[in-house]
């Protein structure tokens, strides 16, 4: 299979969770997913994804929280 980039997938619902990664694994896609705000952004720094796809509402942190603090870090301001 041809790859085509890494994507994020931060959601808490199991179900929306495996779903979307399973579409985007069958369009070719690197997905990584993550049921948490905390463990997205973990798993961002891990593996620089092109692309997150985030729930609004996560437990602890939600996703424009998320996605506030991705975007503020110096090192992924050249990703995204």
């Amino acid at each position: 299979m041809n790859t085509r980039g890494g994507i994020l997938v931060v959601d808490d619902d199991p179900n929306v969770l495996f779903t979307t990664a399973q579409v985007l694994k069958a369009a070719g896609y690197q997905v990584t997913t993550a049921g948490t705000g905390r463990d997205g952004l973990r798993l961002a720094k891990e593996v620089t994804p092109f692309l997150m796809l985030l729930d609004v509402r996560l437990p602890g942190i939600d996703g424009f929280e998320v996605c506030r603090l991705a975007k503020s870090d110096p090192r992924w301001r050249a990703c995204w």
